[in-house]
């Protein structure tokens, strides 16, 4: 068999440039600071979230700047895509200008556009300069259906992946069959325990019934090489191009891959060069005060002892909502707050693109919440408190554990998770199961992501069709001095 080279990337979420936006220091990280060598057996591909998802892709949609992410894709010679959740997130007709703007051949087998209009394709064969024949089949996880607001599909099915995968890959005649899923691993590679019992991850379950040699995964943001399912290697990238993995297939057919850093310097054009001078000055905007600083501290601590950070959030959604409580979650990575706030403060801290739902919940969908993100918390034989593994595996999650408002709760550590939360008490007056009271969250988590089911179910008393992110900026314009208390709503008793 002949040789073959792969470039893969995934979840680069419009990180082109060697920086987090935290701060102007250069980062070994960025799209631009990526070269994959290329020979007639060569291929590089992306696995999807590629045009949403940093300060870049806001500062753009708000203010109509064009993006030059397909461009810089070009030059590094991409092959084939796939789509990401997060690519639907701006609507049909911006996916549908990337799609024409990419010289790269997209392949979403389970992604119709129902109107024909997007170049989509479910699956493709390539033949080498070696003459060895490629097959590739580019799938999506169907979770986008739960996520993403109706009106940005329209047109569009997304379904089942994995029947897509077997019947496309079915089609192929090659020699090599790879696989582009924009989707995570459900099991522990090594042992084969299951990690997670929903549908939003099933890459062994797709190496069981389709026969690739390679797959190519994403969506977790976790750094994986040389993975094994079977028959099958696994890989994956991290999140925002700090990393790409390079594949490599011998003559004899054996595959090998690595993780691949980033240098901490671009390769820039005039065009993009500019952009980011603009960036940094609209990022470095001062647009209010606050009475002090707000850091984020030790992800444990802040779960503890309440987040300050948290509570600004929640206190926007609860002026924005006028609900009776609130639920927000910190980022896994959050920059947090100067005094002197200024826009890169804001856009670094609340980095996605999430509106607002209202939901009307009782006294005890209200309880299961709680008890949710009390189960966030492991306590060992000898009393120690540690974050709990479910929390961290397959991999980081810290956004599904959720600080709360309008209320006052406690969570009792001694007891066992199910049975943690022992108050909540609003305005003096414990919350009983059938009082009915409104909830504001974003609408991820009102989809019952992150194993809050409970949420789908209750009634949505209004929808807030606006980015969170900018109802933080615009409080903070309206509200030119924030008081920031030193106290939180929640109570931690520990063992």
């Amino acid at each position: 068999m002949s040789r073959l080279s792969i470039y893969f990337t995934s979840d680069t979420h419009a990180y082109l440039y060697p920086t987090n936006f935290a701060s102007r220091k250069p980062l070994p990280m960025g799209l631009l600071g990526m070269r994959f060598p290329k020979d007639g057996n060569t291929l590089v591909i992306d696995g999807g979230d590629t045009i949403q998802g940093s300060p870049m892709t806001y500062y753009a949609h708000a203010y109509g700047v064009e993006l030059p992410i397909a461009r810089a894709m070009n030059a590094r010679g991409y092959d084939y895509f796939t789509l990401g959740n997060h690519d639907f997130n701006y609507g049909r007709e911006h996916l549908k200008k990337y799609l024409d703007e990419m010289e790269a051949v997209c392949l979403c087998a389970n992604v119709t556009d129902l109107k024909g209009e997007m170049k989509l394709f479910p699956s493709a064969v390539r033949v080498m300069e070696n003459g060895l024949r490629v097959g590739l089949v580019g799938i999506c996880t169907d979770w986008v259906n739960r996520w993403e607001r109706p009106e940005n599909l329209t047109g569009l099915t997304v379904s089942d992946p994995l029947e897509a995968a077997a019947e496309a890959a079915r089609k192929l005649d090659c020699d090599v069959l790879v696989g582009i899923y924009h989707g995570g691993i459900e099991r522990d590679l090594n042992t084969g325990r299951l990690l997670s019992e929903t549908d939003e991850n099933i890459a062994c379950r797709i190496c069981e019934k389709v026969p690739f040699d390679l797959l190519l995964t994403g969506h977790q943001h976790i750094g994986l090489a040389n993975g094994k399912w079977g028959d099958t290697l696994i890989v994956q990238t991290p999140a925002n191009a700090v990393g790409y993995i390079r594949v490599e297939m011998d003559e004899s057919g054996r595959f090998s891959s690595e993780l691949c850093p980033v240098p901490d310097h671009a390769f820039m054009t005039e065009e993009e060069t500019s952009l980011m001078r603009d960036l940094d000055a609209w990022l470095d905007h001062p647009v209010g005060h606050l009475s002090r600083p707000i850091w984020p501290e030790d992800k444990l601590s802040m779960a503890l002892n309440g987040s300050a950070i948290a509570d600004l959030f929640n206190r926007v959604q609860l002026a924005f909502s006028c609900a009776d409580l609130s639920c927000a979650a910190l980022a896994n990575v959050v920059r947090g707050f100067d005094s002197l706030v200024t826009v890169r403060d804001v856009v670094a801290s609340y980095v996605y693109s999430n509106t607002l739902v209202v939901k009307e919940v009782t006294g005890a969908v209200l309880k299961q919440g709680l008890e949710q993100c009390a189960s966030y918390f492991d306590v060992d034989g000898e009393g120690r408190v540690s974050i709990s593994e479910h929390f961290l595996r397959p991999k980081e999650s810290h956004y599904n554990y959720d600080y709360f408002a309008g209320l006052d709760y406690t969570f009792d550590l001694r007891r066992p998770v199910g049975d943690r939360v022992t108050s909540m008490v609003k305005a003096g007056r414990p919350i009983l199961p059938e009082d009915r009271l409104s909830l504001c969250m974003c609408n991820y988590r009102a989809t019952g992501t992150g194993d809050f089911d409970f949420y789908r179910s209750c009634p949505v008393i209004r929808e807030i069709q606006t980015d969170i992110s900018e109802m933080i900026l615009k409080y903070l314009v309206d509200h030119p001095y924030v008081e920031i208390p030193d106290t939180h709503p929640i109570t931690v008793i520990r063992p």
